[in-house]
């Protein structure tokens, strides 16, 4: 079963394109489909906050940890660890079509992306059913796969798109999964970042907030703070006092020996430090990366030229 899941990995990590297209031209739902989305989603609910990392290794989990310790917040309602819903966007736009297709008639009495707000804001309430009264939730998904439809999808939510360095990125993904290759690991690292570059250049005053792991590593209570102003949180409400205790999760650095996996909730050890691992990187490593990845790595802001 691993090995089945390791090539269904890689064959995602390579062939998935379809999910990355740079269209933002695509036609928004109707002002009626928005209206009912609303009201599905429940108007008692704060919007809940959807973290979206660049990649899987980008960092999601610990700055989950990190937002979820704020009172006011209910961090992966049932368990639902993740939340690989919006990657789902190509699917639903299939079903609205072979709804049109079985029956024509239909074609121009409902809008052509009104299915993605009703089936968007059809998930979320089932998750509010799990969340106490006064909370909102937080989710979190590792993957910006058509982040161009977001706002379509979940029009009433808030969205933290997180970046990472995507040096220490790959860098954390091929020791996690040896069985992906250098290259692939910097194609889908890149095919992200464009995503995330498109979008900000489309969307530069729409409420979301592209923050950096970095960020939340290096100054972490700014980061909290920062994330209070910007999604409506009373930042006097959040217990500073346990961002040191956040144990560390999911790090490629803690593996179990004997099956080779990553392990979660390891107590941080003194000196643990996420950032800057793809200095270890041999000439050739380097070279790939900057061929592949290096103008979205300057293009974010991750350096000011690529003579590292």
């Amino acid at each position: 079963m691993d090995m089945v899941k390791g090539i269904r990995k890689c064959i995602d990590y390579v062939l998935d394109t379809k999910s990355f297209v740079l269209n933002f031209d695509v036609g928004k739902p109707t002002d009626q489909a928005l209206l009912v989305a609303k009201s599905i989603r429940g108007n008692e609910r704060g919007p809940a906050i959807l973290i979206h990392g660049v990649m899987k290794r980008s960092g999601t989990v610990y700055v989950g940890e990190l937002l979820g310790l704020h009172p006011d917040l209910y961090p992966y309602p049932n368990r639902v660890w993740e939340i690989p819903f919006l990657p789902l966007t190509g699917d639903i736009c299939k079903v609205q079509q072979h709804f049109f297709f079985l029956y024509e008639q239909n074609t121009d009495k409902i809008g052509e992306n009104d299915f993605l707000p009703l089936f968007g804001s059809s998930f979320i309430a089932y998750l509010h059913s799990f969340v106490p009264e006064g909370k909102r939730m937080l989710l979190k998904m590792p993957g910006v796969q058509y982040l161009n439809y977001f706002f379509s999808v979940f029009p009433y939510e808030n969205l933290l798109i997180l970046v990472r360095d995507g040096r220490d990125v790959v860098t954390s993904t091929v020791r996690t999964w040896p069985q992906i290759r250098f290259s692939h690991a910097c194609q889908r690292w890149d095919r992200s970042a464009k995503m995330i570059l498109a979008f900000q250049a489309h969307n530069e005053d729409s409420g979301y907030w592209l923050a950096r792991f970095e960020d939340a590593v290096h100054d972490p209570a700014a980061f909290v703070k920062e994330a209070c102003r910007r999604f409506g949180l009373d930042e006097s409400r959040y217990p500073y006092e346990k961002i040191e205790s956040i144990p560390v999760q999911g790090s490629s650095s803690f593996k179990d020996k004997e099956q080779g996996r990553v392990r979660y909730f390891v107590p941080k050890p003194a000196g643990f430090k996420p950032v800057g691992r793809w200095q270890q990187w041999s000439a050739w490593q380097k070279w790939i990366f900057k061929r592949i990845a290096g103008k979205s790595l300057l293009d974010l802001g991750y350096c000011t030229d690529l003579n590292w």
